[in-house]
């Protein structure tokens, strides 16, 4: 289970989650201030401001639980956007062989405040991410359990801390969707795999959560928009980030992608132009990720107006040139080309297409559609 949540978690954003984790005890402490300076830099793609910000913020206030996890999650962001994958890694180790001691120190200095050990928690459970990279499945293994045991710990015993529901949420929300072994591993931990449990606690987060309302709603989006198929709910979510973080490209493909479902028309052209002109301003890495993505909702808004030519061109464009780790945006657009193709009287082409969106054998909704389409094509069900 713990390898198959660590890759459910759509990308970064859904590890920073843990490390937003303070929520209301730690609301007061000093240096809050200057650390939600440097979160906002960094969602909104600002990262070596965030880092010039919080390594200030270290400096000035290292008994701020929030403050020494943040950094090394800027630090990661931001090597995400210029470092290949392997020197991504390195530096997360590095920033996390550098806070592990602090938040054990602090720890031994305040044995009774939660917070703390809430984010020594978080720094270790990290650190199993850095393992999976690396393809260290028992350090993975080892490092997760004992991250999210400390979490879960601290949120049994603390209840009133809203925040520290979401990756509870998270778990139970993936479990309830995964093989039996998956459920079965879940309940180890003393979880549910309960799906409308586990989307309580992030709705919960999402709506309330002082800290943890950003991840929150991040994964409340990406779930009701490509799992459960709610883009009233996405939308509801990922306009809020998008008001918040309008730097934040991940954001706004959420936000454009529900109103594209929504049928919110006026809005999305402005919405398009507004993307493909802020693109070539991200770091090359970046565009490697997003280039693709944009390039399907740009064939979804076609489709959705009945332009299949400009529809299957984009979804093509999209599958050949696809760069991002996330594979949801690639099975759609795999599932939007093949669409195309049978409305185009290319059955054949359509049935490779589906195939091969199923070959990513991921959660979405776009999986049951590419099983549906193999049967029968999709031009019949219109």
């Amino acid at each position: 289970m713990i390898f198959s949540v660590l890759r459910f978690q759509p990308t970064v954003r859904h590890l920073i989650s843990l490390l937003l984790l303070g929520g209301i005890l730690s609301a007061a402490v000093p240096g809050d201030s200057l650390v939600w300076v440097g979160v906002r830099q960094f969602y909104n793609y600002s990262t070596a401001e965030a880092i010039q910000t919080l390594t200030e913020a270290r400096a000035l206030y290292p008994d701020n639980p929030t403050v020494h996890l943040t950094w090394a999650a800027a630090l990661w962001l931001h090597s995400q956007a210029h470092d290949p994958v392997d020197q991504t890694y390195e530096v997360l180790e590095n920033a996390l062989r550098d806070i592990v001691p602090v938040y054990q120190e602090l720890v031994e200095r305040h044995p009774g405040h939660p917070v703390y050990q809430l984010y020594y928690g978080s720094a270790i459970g990290l650190q199993a991410r850095v393992d999976l990279g690396k393809k260290e499945w028992f350090s993975t293994l080892v490092h997760a359990y004992r991250g999210f045991r400390i979490i879960q710990e601290v949120a049994e015993d603390h209840p009133e801390l809203m925040d520290a529901q979401l990756p509870i949420g998270i778990v139970e929300t993936y479990a309830s969707m995964s093989s039996f072994l998956v459920k079965w591993s879940a309940s180890l931990f003393g979880l549910e795999a309960d799906q409308e449990e586990g989307m309580t606690k992030i709705v919960r987060a999402a709506d309330s959560g002082e800290f943890s309302w950003i991840e929150a709603s991040s994964v409340a989006s990406f779930l009701y928009l490509w799992v459960f198929n709610q883009p009233e709910e996405a939308y509801r979510f990922s306009r809020r980030l998008v008001a918040s973080f309008p730097r934040n490209f991940y954001f706004q493909i959420m936000y454009l992608e529900s109103m594209i479902r929504l049928g919110k028309e006026s809005d999305i052209p402005g919405k398009l132009e507004e993307l493909q002109q802020y693109l070539p301003q991200l770091t090359p890495i970046q565009q490697a990720w997003y280039g693709g993505y944009l390039a399907y909702e740009q064939g979804l808004w076609a489709f959705s107006r009945g332009d299949i030519t400009t529809a299957h061109e984009r979804a093509a464009w999209a599958v050949s040139h696809y760069g991002a780790e996330l594979d949801v945006i690639l099975g759609n657009a795999w599932l939007l080309k093949g669409m195309c193709e049978d409305l185009e009287g290319q059955r054949s082409r359509a049935r490779t297409s589906y195939q091969r969106c199923l070959e990513l054998d991921n959660l979405t909704t776009a999986m049951d559609q590419a099983r549906t389409y193999l049967k029968q094509p999709f031009g019949e069900q219109r």
